[in-house]
């Protein structure tokens, strides 16, 4: 009896033994194909990771478009009736300079002038106020033009013609055929003409974005004497016979 109990007991022990170690084996492996599977499955962010938007073109993650900064020309017409011409023409030629203007020409009639100005555009609007009190004002008018489709389109024509200048001057260099130097030389020419013009054109752009031109009507008013009243008054009420507003 004894000598079974010890069979049955080593049986036990050694079945208890090998579930243990089936089990430890299956946890083992379960462990190792978790960590494999995790490692290899992609990584997608959760509801409460942020999506940082870059302005790099060659990141990853997306990318928002950077606005482009417009870039605007002013123009203003201003007219003025004043009492004295002669008087309205030198304050209008000192309030021009105190805003950092000035007077490019003039058109000097008998009761009536005319003149061409630029101002600086941060000051256009306050320069008008000041001429509108020479006087009492008939008109204004300011208007704008958006430039700024030229201006990128000539900064990129500029900046590949200048490569493509480089590029020949480069070439001329190695060139020793008379005839090659001498297409080259042609072609440098063609191309330098064209990146002045271009300058040029990106100049006239940059001032006038910077200066901004006014033209400027100062007309004299007109004095009536007694009948002068009169007769404007009859024409007055026989205008509103015809004409109510």
């Amino acid at each position: 009896m004894s000598t079974k109990r010890k069979s049955y007991s080593a049986d036990f022990k050694a079945k208890l033994l090998l579930t243990l170690f089936i089990f430890i084996l299956f946890t083992g492996c379960g462990a190792k194909y978790s960590k494999a599977t995790a490692a290899s499955a992609p990584a997608y962010p959760s509801a409460q990771t942020p999506i940082v938007y870059t302005s790099d073109p060659m990141a990853s993650t997306p990318s928002m478009p950077t606005p482009t900064k417009r870039i605007i020309t002013q123009r203003a017409d201003i007219k003025v009736e004043v009492d004295k011409i002669e008087e309205a023409k030198e304050a209008l030629k000192t309030l021009l300079e105190k805003s950092g203007g000035h007077i490019v020409n003039t058109r000097h009639y008998e009761d009536s002038y005319n003149a061409s100005a630029k101002v600086p555009s941060t000051k256009l609007i306050a320069t008008l106020d000041e001429i509108a009190k020479l006087g009492d004002k008939i008109s204004q008018s300011v208007s704008q033009n958006d430039v700024t489709n030229q201006f990128v389109d000539h900064k990129a024509r500029l900046k590949n013609l200048v490569l493509f200048r480089d590029k020949m001057q480069n070439l001329l260099s190695q060139t020793t055929k008379i005839e090659e130097i001498l297409k080259i030389e042609r072609e440098l020419g063609r191309v330098q003409t064209e990146i002045d013009a271009i300058q040029g054109r990106l100049k006239y752009l940059k001032d006038a974005v910077t200066l901004s031109p006014i033209e400027i009507n100062l007309e004299e008013k007109t004095v009536y004497g007694p009948l002068g009243y009169i007769a404007n008054g009859i024409w007055w009420v026989t205008k509103k016979l015809f004409v109510i507003k």
